[in-house]
């Protein structure tokens, strides 16, 4: 399966179809994930990609937040040109499973919509329909491994059958096939990265206070994680 962001026409409703694999597995290895775990970040970041592809802006990034009590935080970050990451936090509050999503548009600035409900598939639903407030047909989903975010959504004009769309499109992308109706527009390749570095972090524990870094000291030792990817860092005081 190739990892890429598609898009699509078919009646009156442009279609994006997200598939990513290797992507996943290195976000999961980094974190130590395996299982629900993997699979319910696996998910989150094709969504993520999904509402990236979505946007009009070469520069638009998307971090999507999934706050299930008793489970834990998933973030994923996913960029225009591509380039997606995730995590797990260990704690999460709250008494209710949350969808947070932070646009980041170069023209028009930041934008965050929150919905709250069950499950990540539900909270999808809700987040197309309530924050975004576009007529959409969604779907979230593994399939041997590969996870995908599929959505149809109507434009201006006569209305299609949007469910039904997004049903053929779930039927089909999995065995690598283009729904019969549907037009190619453009594809993404999609690939794990992050921007952290070394230096970065190091900036970081170099700014804190002589106090705050031996708070943080274990062993003449700080250890730090990028909140993006997850990666860690380990730092000689």
């Amino acid at each position: 399966m190739i990892e890429q962001a598609s898009k699509y026409m078919s009646q009156n409703a442009r279609i994006f179809c997200i598939s990513l694999s290797d992507a996943v597995t290195q976000s999961a290895q980094l974190n130590h994930l395996d299982g629900e775990d993997r699979s319910t970040l696996g998910k989150l970041e094709a969504f993520a990609c999904c509402i990236a592809a979505l946007q009009k802006d070469d520069r638009a990034s998307v971090t999507a937040r999934l706050s299930l009590p008793g489970i834990g935080t998933y973030s994923a970050t996913a960029d225009k040109e591509g380039i997606v990451r995730g995590r797990k936090e260990e704690t999460c509050d709250g008494a209710e499973d949350t969808l947070e999503v932070t646009l980041q548009l170069h023209l028009r600035g930041n934008y965050t919509g929150m919905v709250t409900g069950k499950g990540l598939e539900g909270l999808v639903r809700s987040y197309f329909s309530q924050s975004l407030q576009i007529a959409a047909s969604c779907s979230v989903f593994e399939d041997n491994d590969t996870f995908f975010c599929i959505v149809a959504e109507q434009l201006p004009g006569e209305s299609c059958d949007l469910q039904g769309l997004c049903g053929e499109a779930e039927k089909t992308f999995p065995q690598n096939q283009i729904p019969e109706g549907f037009e190619f527009l453009e594809s993404t390749p999609l690939r794990f990265g992050c921007t952290c570095s070394r230096a970065s972090l190091m900036r970081f524990v170099s700014a804190m206070s002589p106090e705050d870094r031996a708070d943080l000291a274990e062993d003449g030792k700080i250890v730090t994680y990028c909140n993006a990817c997850g990666k860690k860092y380990t730092f000689e005081l």
